[in-house]
């Protein structure tokens, strides 16, 4: 009689046979030609999960476990062959084989806490966050004191910025298991993540003791490092983690940011490359390196990039890819040859990607419609601390009129410092928000009743935007930081001046625009370093031109026309000065474009100094940037009795210098072509008796200016309030 036609014990007993002498497929193919009779003979599915265990073939050892756990007799010990397929799984990165696995396991066994946990493993590692939180929830209710649910609870919590609840659950953990590395590691995170940097640091180097040789606690301390601008620090332990593991490709991205801000751009394009030739699948490298292209003033190049970092996800709930799409508008705010509608319409695309499914959050307001109400005014920003946002926002928080307005101040920061003592003395509600969700956000400025809610943010990194999506308030704005629209259809109005958004513009917001009566700003100086010196010009009758700008703005119609002035002008130089140009070979690089329209290296003072006023006391006219103008340097650079040259260009960030010099009183530095910024700025460099006058008589004349008058800008502003307010009361 053939074996096919034995009875099921004969065939066992001949496939053991084979098994013990070696020969596995033919064990094999007897059992499944068993199988095929008998598909539900218990003992030939476990002679075949145990081969497929035993040779590390999971998910062929699962698919007979399943039919084994699924009938009513299954042992212990066919639990503990699923839980090893799992383990195996997870050793193998095989995750969607885990998820799949798991959730068998675990809706089969719904009272096992340990195939949740196995589950909340596959969702973390897939960064399916809720699907995380769901298992490890409902794990931690089966296993309340397990440290290891515990850890992955922790995690899914962070990962989702719920890191106060975070802290709480590993800090339990830690209690729990001490000597539980990746407790440590995973606690030190969260505290990274809401800005509690020196708990994080204790917790990654009690890690690293507990674990020498795990590279991903030497990543984590690094971006800890980086966080508190340490990045020779971060530098050093991100090799010490390649050094453990070559290829934890996710240290590259770090590595890249840290050189970045170390102001090594050259050596961050460099690593990105290298990085690149071993792995092109990572987002986060993509992202990193965009940024350093950025920053080296290869715009095109680093929206490419931006483009391959957002290609990955095609989630459009995920972080990364708002963050990175956040980072494509900021690039092409600054790209000197693309049309304002083009770059509008990006701004639009984001407002559909990931703001208007907020719409079905928005709720009912109940505010008392009243338009001579004390109204509560809100203010989210992320730079309530020693930034330059200070001379602009603290003057307007210290002169608000508190009978008509109760401020309330919605601190996105990373850290708290002596100026942000002083922001919570002038406001009269101080509410950290960097460890709240976006819903928790918007719940609370509902329960705090406000009634106008200021951006002052932006597209800025770190930004809270998507609380502004849910329209948790009936009026909001953004005023301020980004200086151009937001894009959210949610906002309301964008508060700027009129020459900021001179002429038919409106179509170029997404928000109504809000004219202020005066400047669109107050600025109000540090003086402790902003000593007048006289005109240099005056004194060695060369013309230094200069400009404290971000290398992104210096584009190639920047370089040409200030080539051009200093070829028509021979006994002039130029400075350029700012944190891009640490680098020795930024510096050169810069400089080489101005060398190829004939422009010798001994005329130009490259490089970066601080404080600002040192770098000014050597200027004797700014130019500024375009198409996307400089920023408070413009106003630093008058307050030292400097003229500057501006471009009208593209609203509203092409007019910021146009908003600087009407709120001055100098218009006529104001410039509608390339042709007629030279021109200016050339009449002016044959002025040197003009130059010196104004160096001794200009700071006078601009504290007499609505740049400076604190009391009426917040009357402008607050006027502007209570009309938002009164349109919103009028509504049906």
């Amino acid at each position: 009689m053939s074996k096919s036609n034995a009875n099921p014990s004969e065939v066992l007993r001949a496939a053991q046979a084979s098994l013990k002498f070696g020969h596995h497929q033919e064990a094999i193919q007897l059992i499944q030609g068993l199988l095929e009779k008998f598909p539900l003979h218990l003992a030939s599915h476990k002679f075949l999960a145990k081969i497929f265990v035993d040779s590390g073939q999971s998910v062929d050892a699962v698919a007979h476990l399943q039919v084994i756990l699924g009938l009513p007799k299954y042992e212990q010990a066919d639990v503990a062959a699923y839980y090893a397929c799992l383990n195996q799984m997870i050793a193998g990165r095989r995750f969607s084989d885990l998820e799949h696995a798991s959730s068998w396991l675990s809706n089969r066994r719904p009272n096992d806490g340990i195939a949740w946990d196995f589950l909340a493993i596959a969702g973390l590692e897939q960064y399916k966050y809720p699907l995380a939180l769901e298992a490890a929830s409902k794990a931690i209710k089966i296993l309340p004191e397990n440290p290891h649910v515990l850890n992955n609870l922790g995690c899914a919590l962070t990962s989702l910025e719920r890191c106060a609840e975070a802290i709480e659950v590993l800090t339990k953990a830690r209690r729990i298991a001490p000597e539980m590395a990746n407790v440590h590691n995973n606690l030190g995170n969260a505290y990274r993540f809401i800005g509690r940097y020196e708990e994080a640091l204790d917790c990654f180097e009690r890690a690293r003791q507990l674990a020498p040789n795990a590279p991903y606690i030497y990543n984590n301390l690094g971006l800890t490092y980086r966080s508190l601008d340490r990045c020779d620090s971060a530098i050093e332990v991100y090799h010490q983690a390649l050094n453990l593991q070559p290829d934890l490709f996710q240290v590259y991205p770090n590595l890249v940011e840290a050189y970045r801000h170390s102001g090594k751009v050259r050596k961050a394009i460099e690593v990105g490359q290298t990085a690149l030739e071993l792995t092109q699948d990572l987002p986060e490298l993509w992202s990193a390196y965009a940024d350093a292209l950025r920053d080296g003033g290869y715009l095109d190049e680093a929206i490419e990039a931006n483009i391959r970092a957002i290609s990955f996800k095609t989630d459009d709930e995920s972080s990364f890819n708002r963050k990175v799409y956040t980072n494509i508008l900021f690039c092409l705010n600054y790209h000197p040859d693309l049309d304002a509608q083009v770059i509008y319409n990006a701004y639009k695309e984001f407002d559909t990607r990931f703001a208007q499914s907020l719409m079905q959050k928005f709720k009912a307001f109940t505010h008392e419609k009243r338009v001579d109400k004390r109204l509560k005014v809100g203010y989210v920003c992320q730079s309530f601390y020693n930034q330059v946002c200070k001379y602009f926002l603290i003057p307007l928080l210290e002169k608000h009129d508190r009978s008509q307005f109760e401020i309330f101040a919605y601190a996105q920061i990373p850290f708290e410092d002596e100026t942000t003592q002083h922001y919570k003395k002038i406001v009269d509600h101080w509410i950290p928000i960097r460890s709240m969700t976006d819903d928790e956000v918007a719940e609370r400025i509902r329960q705090d009743g406000i009634d106008i809610l200021i951006d002052v943010s932006g597209h800025t990194n770190s930004n809270r935007l998507l609380v502004f999506g849910q329209k948790p308030a009936p009026v909001s704005l953004h005023w301020l930081e980004y200086g151009y629209t937001t894009g959210l259809s949610a906002i309301d109005y964008f508060m700027t001046d009129a020459p900021s958004v001179e002429g038919d513009c409106d179509h170029l917001f997404s928000e109504k625009l809000w004219r202020l009566d005066g400047p669109a700003y107050v600025y109000r100086p540090d003086l402790r370093l902003a000593d007048l010196n006289e005109s240099p010009a005056a004194q060695s009758g060369i013309v230094t031109f200069g400009s404290l700008s971000r290398i992104v703005r210096i584009n190639h119609r920047v370089v040409r026309i200030w080539a051009a002035i200093l070829d028509a002008m021979p006994n002039s130089r130029l400075v350029i000065n700012s944190g891009d140009f640490k680098d020795p070979i930024v510096q050169e690089d810069m400089a080489n474009r101005f060398m190829q329209y004939g422009i010798a290296r001994e005329r130009l003072d490259i490089g970066f100094s601080s404080p600002s006023w040192e770098v000014l006391r050597k200027i004797d006219i700014g130019l500024d940037c375009f198409p996307h103008n400089s920023g408070t340097t413009l106003l630093e650079t008058l307050f030292m009795g400097i003229p500057f040259v501006t471009l009208q260009e593209r609203p509203s960030v092409g007019r910021i210098g146009s908003s600087v010099l009407v709120g001055a009183g100098h218009p006529e530095w104001i410039a509608r072509t390339e042709e007629e910024y030279a021109q200016k700025a050339l009449i002016l460099a044959h002025d040197i008796g003009g130059l010196a006058n104004m160096r001794r008589t200009m700071r006078q004349e601009m504290q007499k200016s609505p740049l400076m008058d604190e009391e009426a800008f917040a009357r402008s502003v607050e006027k502007a309030f209570r009309g938002m307010w009164t349109h919103y009361c009028e509504k049906e």
